[in-house]
């Protein structure tokens, strides 16, 4: 249910520093406040560039300048950013079970990068705020989590009830994100 050791440190450091330049960069820091903390300071980052992806190209630029680009395989997880309310049901022994809360229909198999997210949160059966990306062909959550609300035992049936309906019409995707409405699919490269 975590991605491999190595790749979570790397992507957290290439995350941490990209969501540093974007608030660099997109005045975020003089709105946020000198009493922002850093947590509130990378999320706030993160949800601008979920809404406005052409802060990609400005934080890109600062980075390269500071000697620090970015790496290919996170500009490509970048371009998948989603962030939004999901229903966090529960753990499996290899991901976590993660569904749409708004007009999409679908369900996500999800790896955490540095702990389960039951260990995270306390328990499963919840509603959450995250950002989902897809790294190097798996769907991680980028660990910047807050809680919405616990879900009771009858929603939690009726979720588990739309689980197997998703997984039935093939609805489950364990290395890819519907894209957001609204928002057109990233292109893919060709090898």
């Amino acid at each position: 249910m975590l991605i491999e050791e190595s790749l979570a440190q790397r992507f957290q450091d290439q995350y941490q520093t990209l969501l540093g330049h974007v608030a660099l960069t997109s005045g975020l820091l003089e709105k946020a406040g000198k009493d922002a903390s850093g947590l509130q300071l990378m999320t706030m980052a993160r949800n601008a560039l979920a809404k406005k992806p052409a802060l990609l190209a400005k934080a890109m630029a600062s980075m390269q300048q500071a000697g620090e680009p970015l790496a290919q395989d996170m500009r490509q997880a970048i371009a998948s950013l989603r962030v939004g309310h999901w229903v966090y049901l529960r753990d499996t022994s290899s991901y976590s079970v993660f569904l749409e809360t708004g007009a999409l229909a679908a369900a996500y198999g999800v790896k955490a990068l540095s702990e389960p997210f039951k260990e995270f949160l306390g328990d499963s059966g919840a509603i959450i705020e995250a950002g989902l990306l897809v790294f190097h062909g798996q769907i991680i959550c980028d660990d910047l989590i807050s809680l919405g609300a616990w879900v009771g035992k009858e929603y939690r049936s009726e979720f588990n009830a739309t689980l197997a309906e998703y997984r039935a019409q093939g609805l489950f995707f364990r290395d890819r994100l519907l894209p957001a409405p609204g928002r057109k699919p990233a292109a893919s490269k060709s090898k």
